[in-house]
């Protein structure tokens, strides 16, 4: 894999995304596009008793055409309530959620003014949990394309298919449900703690 790649900004980041992480020596962050709706940016995917679910973070309006780095968050909902409750409900029962839940609460207490600002420091918070010991750069100028093979911005996303062989791990719920792949990260952690050896051994498709 190359040794440096360039991801968008993500909240509640994928498994894959990490594992780009993982395996990759630099990462850089797009911090110079324009937000794009039904995207990674703005939303995770978390494993519930009834299936995947869906968290939005919404945003206001006028500065969805911004630069990401401005796109505000608009807290006139209950979002964060709602997406406690969800990650509560979803991961209690989790053997690590105790243990980590107190790392995450405050995302959902704390008002953050930019979706950017708050992305980065849940993707720092998580990377500081899995020992993966990077901290991103980030681009000053947008370019719609970058060197193949180190540009994952257009690859990670929910309508398409993962770009790693889904290595199977416990669930809470696969007694009754099958293994999912493509939710976030935090569903890993909760589930078998923070073991990034396996960010770093999944084999890519």
């Amino acid at each position: 894999m190359s040794t440096s790649i360039i991801l968008t900004t993500a909240y509640l980041p994928t498994i894959e995304y990490f594992a780009l992480i993982a395996q990759s020596e630099v990462f850089c962050l797009e911090a110079a596009e324009s937000f794009q709706k039904q995207s990674y940016r703005n939303r995770g995917y978390i494993m519930t008793a009834n299936g995947v679910q869906q968290l939005i973070v919404p945003t206001l309006h006028s500065t969805q055409r911004s630069c990401i780095r401005d796109v505000r968050i608009d807290y006139k909902g209950r979002w964060q309530a709602e997406h406690w409750r969800a990650i509560e409900t979803a991961y209690s029962g989790t053997p690590y959620f105790l243990y980590f839940r107190d790392f995450f609460a405050p995302f959902y207490e704390n008002h953050y003014e930019f979706l950017f600002d708050f992305n980065l420091e849940i993707t720092e918070m998580l990377l500081k949990l899995f020992k993966i010991k990077k901290s991103p750069v980030f681009t000053e100028d947008f370019q719609k394309e970058y060197e193949k093979g180190n540009d994952y911005r257009n690859l990670i996303h929910p309508k398409k298919e993962p770009l790693f062989v889904p290595t199977p791990y416990h669930q809470i719920f696969d007694d009754k449900l099958p293994f999912t792949w493509g939710v976030s990260v935090i569903d890993y952690l909760f589930n078998t703690g923070p073991d990034g050896s396996y960010l770093q051994k999944l084999p890519r498709c």
